[in-house]
C-alpha cells in the first residue's frame, strides 16, 4: 500500500517541480538527471537481470514491446495535442490509463521491490511531462482530471492485480517486469522533454 501512496505523491511532485523550477532550467535538468540515473541503476542491476533469469528469451521480446509502448503513446499524444481530434485524444488517454493500470500491478510487493521503486521514481518525470504537454493545450481542469484518472487507474491495477499476481507463475511475473522495464528504458533513453510553444 505504501508504494501506491508514494506513486501518487510522485506523480504530483512533477507539476510542483515544474512550477518551482520554471525559471531554472539547470535545476530541472539536475532533478531529471538524478531521477533517470536512479531508475537506470534499479532497472539495469535488479529488475532486468531477474526478468531475464525467470522469463528467458520471451523476456527480451517483452522488453522491446515495453520500449515501443510509450513511443506509440507519445506519437498519439503529440497528434492529440497538435490536432485536438477527439478520437486521437481518447486513444491517447486510454493508452495512458492502461499504462497506469500496469504500473499499479507493477508496484505490488509480489512484483519485486526494485521494480516498485523504479515505477514510483518514474512518476516524477511523467508528472512533469504531462503537466508541460497537457496544461498549455487543454487547460488546468483537463490536466488535473487526467492526473486523477491516472491515480484511479493505478489504484485499480494495484487492487485488481493483487489476486492475479498471487496466482501467477514466476515466469508471468518476470514477463510483467520485463514489459514495465521496457517502458522505463524509454524514460531513461529520452528523459523528460519540455516542448512548449
Amino acid at each position: 500500500m505504501i508504494s501506491l501512496i508514494l506513486s501518487t505523491a510522485a506523480l504530483f511532485v512533477g507539476p510542483i517541480l515544474c512550477w518551482v523550477s520554471r525559471d531554472h532550467s539547470i535545476a530541472r535538468r539536475v532533478i531529471n538527471g538524478v531521477v533517470i540515473l536512479t531508475i537506470a541503476a534499479i532497472i539495469g542491476f535488479d529488475v532486468i537481470p531477474m526478468a531475464l533469469k525467470h522469463g528467458g528469451f520471451a523476456a527480451v521480446v517483452v522488453i522491446i514491446l515495453g520500449v515501443a509502448f510509450p513511443l506509440v503513446l507519445e506519437r498519439l499524444f503529440r497528434s492529440a495535442t497538435d490536432t485536438a481530434h477527439l478520437i486521437v485524444v481518447a486513444i491517447a488517454a486510454f493508452g495512458i490509463i492502461l499504462h497506469a493500470v500496469i504500473d499499479g500491478i507493477a508496484i505490488l510487493p509480489e512484483s519485486g521491490s526494485g521494480l516498485a521503486h523504479a515505477v514510483v521514481l518514474h512518476r516524477i518525470p511523467v508528472g512533469m511531462a504531462l503537466w508541460w504537454a497537457v496544461r498549455p493545450n487543454f487547460g488546468t481542469t483537463v490536466t488535473i482530471t487526467l492526473f486523477v484518472c491516472i491515480v484511479a487507474a493505478t489504484a485499480a491495477g494495484y487492487f485488481i492485480g493483487e489476486p492475479m499476481i498471487a496466482m501467477a507463475e514466476t515466469r508471468t511475473i518476470a514477463l510483467l517486469q520485463a514489459f514495465v522495464s521496457g517502458s522505463l528504458i524509454h524514460v531513461i533513453a529520452f528523459g523528460v522533454k519540455h516542448e512548449h510553444h
